[in-house]
């Protein structure tokens, strides 16, 4: 299966900003935009509202391991943010994966007859 390709650089996360769209929900935002390669780049913020960093690194291990399981079906040639909000502390995995995945599809990340294994 092998790691996640995940954004570092800053001008990635401007890109984001700058020309990337969103869908949101009260437990994820994902932001994303085009970004000419043949993968798809990863990133996930976390911020101080959620907690101490163990409860923040609880929560990008969380959701880079429900990333980990939808990448098969997840299309090429994007750069994606995932962004915890509050509620997603105490959300159990079936509906992070149910809310990531929802978010995905409608961003049109995911084909529409992509079925998860």
């Amino acid at each position: 299966m092998g790691s996640l390709d995940t954004l570092h650089a800053p001008r990635d996360f401007e890109a984001l900003q700058r020309r990337g769209h969103s869908r949101a929900h009260p437990l994820l935002v994902v932001r994303y935009v085009r970004n000419g390669l043949d993968r798809t780049r990863f990133g996930f913020s976390t911020s101080r509202k959620l907690g101490g960093a163990v409860v923040r690194n609880r929560v990008r291990r969380r959701l880079r391991a429900i990333v980990q399981r939808l990448r098969p079906i997840i299309g090429s040639g994007w750069d994606v943010l995932v962004v915890a909000r509050a509620g997603c502390v105490e959300a159990r995995s079936a509906e992070l994966t149910a809310v990531l995945e929802r978010l995905l599809r409608q961003a049109g990340l995911i084909e529409a007859g992509a079925i998860q294994a």
